[in-house]
């Protein structure tokens, strides 16, 4: 008989979703060039971004509640790394638009709503990265536990990174009509601040990604030391090994992981190689 598992939240979303396309709908609403044609593009893309946002944000709830089956992970280990990452980002954004902070409160605003719907992904990502900041060899818990908690620890980061690179390619999408609209159009502008968001989700993904590869390894090892094996029984030993490691993401790269779930990276370097390196 099979168990069926209860989706946490199962309602969040039918509130999160509107709410934040209503957000995304008044900001636009506010704009000067309301009722052009480069407005009506720049609306759609600004009510995109902030719906996704609020579905961002309960996906990254239901991640975390699937992190805390796993095991208990300390709020304040996985807070204040964000808040330092958050803080250090805002003023950062503020002092790159204290020029223009009279027309650009718009884009503060929807950058703001993104960044609320990717913090409980962030969170659950920075989290995943403390329960597996435990050596294999040290762990208490039963080798094939262990498996099945990395590999559940693997899927988990993996869908999180999908989650924020949709929410980052409709943040330039936003970015890029947005100057259109108001004639600031600047295709060097728009890959600075593609590459700059998906930096900020690499500097929150990579580390977290190490550590699940080294755990990863270390389990492979011991479940398939070498150094007693006999060289006709080395060829079966690396076959096993291989599986093992494809199974646990050891043999992929940070940067695949980026290129295959962040849908924004491959534009932004066609981009950038045909605006920089063309010159």
């Amino acid at each position: 008989m099979s168990v069926r598992t209860r989706t946490p939240y199962p309602y969040l979303a039918g509130l999160t979703v509107p709410t934040g396309a209503a957000a995304g709908f008044a900001t636009a609403l506010t704009s000067a060039h309301r009722g052009s044609d480069e407005w009506v593009i720049w609306s759609c893309a600004a009510v995109a971004l902030t719906a996704a946002s609020g579905a961002a944000f309960v996906h990254g709830l239901r991640r975390w509640a699937e992190l805390a089956a796993l095991g208990d992970v300390p709020l304040p280990a996985v807070v204040w790394p964000l808040v330092v990452l958050y803080v250090i980002s805002g003023a950062v954004l503020v002092v790159a638009l204290r020029g223009d902070l009279v027309d650009a409160w718009r884009a503060l605003v929807l950058i703001s709503l993104a960044a609320l719907g990717l913090a409980p992904g962030a969170a659950t990502i920075v989290g995943i990265g403390h329960a597996a900041s435990t050596p294999a060899d040290t762990a208490p818990t039963p080798l094939g536990l262990q498996f099945g908690t990395l590999i559940t620890a693997s899927r988990l980061l993996q869908s999180l990174l999908t989650v924020m690179g949709g929410i980052i390619a409709l943040l330039v999408i936003a970015e890029a009509t947005g100057g259109r609209m108001t004639e600031h159009t600047n295709i060097e502008t728009t890959l600075v601040f593609g590459a700059s968001s998906s930096a900020l989700v690499a500097i929150v993904y990579a580390p977290v990604a190490a550590k699940l590869r080294q755990r990863g390894r270390e389990l492979v090892d011991l479940c398939h030391p070498l150094g007693a094996l006999a060289p006709d029984e080395l060829a079966e030993a690396f076959d096993k090994r291989s599986r093992l490691e494809t199974t646990l993401g050891v043999d992929r790269t940070a940067f695949s992981d980026f290129q295959t779930n962040m849908v924004v990276v491959g534009p932004l370097l066609a981009g950038a190689a045909s605006a920089f390196l063309s010159r």
